[in-house]
């Protein structure tokens, strides 16, 4: 199908600083929706024989959706965790874009998250569908957004689902070659050398960490990863806390230790 009237999502606008009709300050990001700390929350979990983790496919399948004209990189304003326009950190300023993939059908059966999967809980998440037909609208997408944003932008990848071949890790490193103003933030599960797709995904990450910034999920490293813990107190002494969990910070947008920092970052299970 023809790529038709990609649209790029308008800039965010700044905050003005009034309370909402409903009394709420705005938030500095301009999020459509409010990111509550995980206190007072539980993980949930499906039945280990649940068709969705014995197949390897996400709980809610009518929301993979197909390409068709829309675009796939959304602004950050549609996600409470992200936000629409970094405010801190060494990429202050730029608008961010999220990419969203179909969890555990993309992921390594080795997550300790399978059946703990933030997805879990997102049952309206438009998740897009992986292959060679998301490889070529991002190309198309990515130089369109670098053309809007001469002084850069970031993308987050992924909120959910994970990097599911080698061919899909080679083309970000195309991107990032050709693209200086794209810049990259998330996480992988893919930290296993015997996975063939980790290793040229942890070779890009350590050499363009500083526009490549993926960490990787409860990874047995230091630096530049993830640890899962079940409450704070289980917090490794070489850990941050995530502060957005905490309810210490707006958001990632006004955090940005994850691409600030190579420390490793420690997210509770929720």
């Amino acid at each position: 199908m023809p790529l038709l009237d990609i649209r790029i999502p308008p800039r965010p606008k700044r905050p003005t600083g009034r309370p909402r009709s409903d009394g709420v300050p705005p938030r500095a990001t301009q999020s459509r929706f409010l990111l509550e700390p995980v206190s007072g929350k539980s993980a949930t979990m499906p039945p280990h024989d649940h068709p969705a983790i014995v197949d390897g496919r996400t709980i809610y399948p009518r929301t993979v959706r197909p390409l068709e004209d829309r675009y796939v990189l959304k602004s950050g304003i549609h996600q409470s965790k992200i936000g629409g326009r970094l405010l801190k950190g060494k990429w202050k300023g730029m608008p961010v874009y999220c990419l969203t993939l179909e969890e555990r059908a993309t992921c390594p059966r080795e997550c300790q998250l399978w059946r703990a999967c933030y997805g879990n809980a997102m049952h309206m998440a438009h998740r897009w569908r992986h292959g060679e037909a998301l490889e070529r609208r991002l190309r198309i997408e990515v130089a369109r957004l670098a053309k809007a944003h001469t002084e850069g932008f970031a993308v987050r990848l992924h909120i959910l689902g994970d990097f599911y071949s080698v061919v899909y890790v080679e083309l970000w490193a195309d991107l990032l070659r050709r693209h200086r103003e794209l810049h990259v933030f998330g996480f992988s599960a893919r930290w296993n050398h015997a996975d063939p797709i980790a290793r040229p995904l942890i070779t890009l990450a350590m050499e363009n960490w500083d526009r490549f910034a993926i960490r990787f999920s409860n990874a047995p490293v230091d630096t530049c990863s993830t640890v899962t813990i079940e409450h704070a107190g289980q917090r490794p002494a070489d850990a941050i806390i995530c502060p957005a969990q905490m309810g210490q910070t707006e958001s990632c947008s006004t955090c940005g230790l994850c691409w600030q920092t190579e420390r490793r970052i420690a997210f509770i299970r929720h």
